[in-house]
C-alpha cells in the first residue's frame, strides 16, 4: 500500500506548485490535485468556497477523498493538494485507515499578505477571491495556533522545490502522520 500525503493551506499559500515538486520526489507517486474534483459541475455550479455550495462540494470532495484512497491502493504515494480541514482529513485518514493506507498531513502557511498577492496574480485560475483567501487564511492559522501542530510551514520565500524537500524530510521523521483514534472497543489497525 501507498501512502497519502496531504498538502493544504489557504489559497494562494503554494500548495500546487509544493505538491507538484513533491510528487516529483516521491517513487511511485500520483498528484491528485482536488480543484479538478470541485470543477466538475457543468451545469448549474455554484463558487465552491461560498457557504450555498456546500452540497456539490460534499459530493466533490468525497469523489476526491475515494480517489486518493483507491490510488494509494495502488502502492504509489498520493500526493493530494487541496483545501482540507483538519475534520476533513480526519475523514480522509478514517477511510484510509480501513484500506490500510496512512495519512499525513501538511499545511503552508506563508503570511496572509504573500497568500493574497499570489492570488491577485494568478491567470487562468478560478479562485480570485480576496475575501475568502483572508477568511481561510485566519481558519488555517487558529487550527495551527489552537493545536500547536508542527506540520505547519509558514516559509513564504522559498522556493517550492526547497520546501517539497522539507516535507519529504517531515516525512521520513514520521512528523506528518495524522492519527485516526481507534473507537472504544473496536479493532486496531
Amino acid at each position: 500500500m501507498g501512502d497519502v500525503v496531504v498538502v493544504t493551506g489557504p489559497p494562494g499559500s503554494g500548495k500546487s506548485a509544493v505538491g507538484s515538486a513533491l510528487a516529483d520526489l516521491l517513487d511511485p507517486s500520483v498528484l491528485l490535485e482536488a480543484d479538478w474534483f470541485f470543477g466538475r459541475w457543468r451545469t448549474g455550479a455554484v463558487d465552491p468556497w461560498r457557504p450555498e455550495a456546500a452540497p456539490q462540494t460534499a459530493h466533490a470532495g468525497r469523489a476526491a477523498l475515494a480517489a486518493t484512497v483507491e490510488f494509494a491502493r495502488s502502492g504509489a504515494w498520493v500526493v493530494y493538494d487541496g483545501v482540507l480541514d483538519r475534520a476533513a482529513t480526519t475523514d480522509l485518514a478514517a477511510l484510509a485507515r480501513e484500506a490500510g493506507v496512512a495519512v499525513h498531513r501538511v499545511v503552508l502557511l506563508p503570511p496572509v499578505d504573500a497568500c493574497l498577492a499570489r492570488v491577485a496574480a494568478r491567470t487562468g485560475h478560478g479562485f480570485d477571491d480576496p475575501g475568502a483567501t483572508q477568511d481561510m487564511h485566519a481558519a488555517f492559522a487558529a487550527d495551527a495556533e489552537s493545536t500547536g501542530d508542527a506540520a505547519v510551514l509558514r516559509d513564504d520565500g522559498a522556493p517550492a522545490d526547497r520546501l517539497a524537500e522539507r516535507v519529504r524530510d517531515l516525512l521520513r521523521a514520521g512528523a506528518l502522520r495524522v492519527q485516526v483514534r481507534v473507537p472504544t472497543g473496536g479493532a486496531r489497525p
